[in-house]
């Protein structure tokens, strides 16, 4: 199955969609964590953005995985 990639930025955060070429149904959407405001606490806002970029990137690829999976086992299932 083909997919087509769209990558774009909404308010400045970056978001990726992946659909399907065929029926354009959305399989997967992603955005980027939005970055908190500068002010008091900097170090911990660093922090915790660090850990909320670290999540959606271990996020995105588990999606990912998953719709890979999915659509190996689709196939297989079609073969059979």
């Amino acid at each position: 199955m083909h997919y087509r990639i769209d990558a774009y930025l909404v308010h400045g955060n970056p978001r990726l969609q992946i659909k399907e070429a065929k029926s354009g149904t959305v399989r997967l959407v992603w955005d980027y964590p939005k970055s908190p405001s500068a002010g008091p606490g900097g170090s911990e806002r660093e922090l915790a953005q660090s850990l909320a970029t670290e999540e959606a990137l271990h996020k995105l690829f588990r999606k990912l995985f998953l719709l890979t999976t999915t659509e190996h086992l689709n196939g297989q299932l079609k073969r059979d």
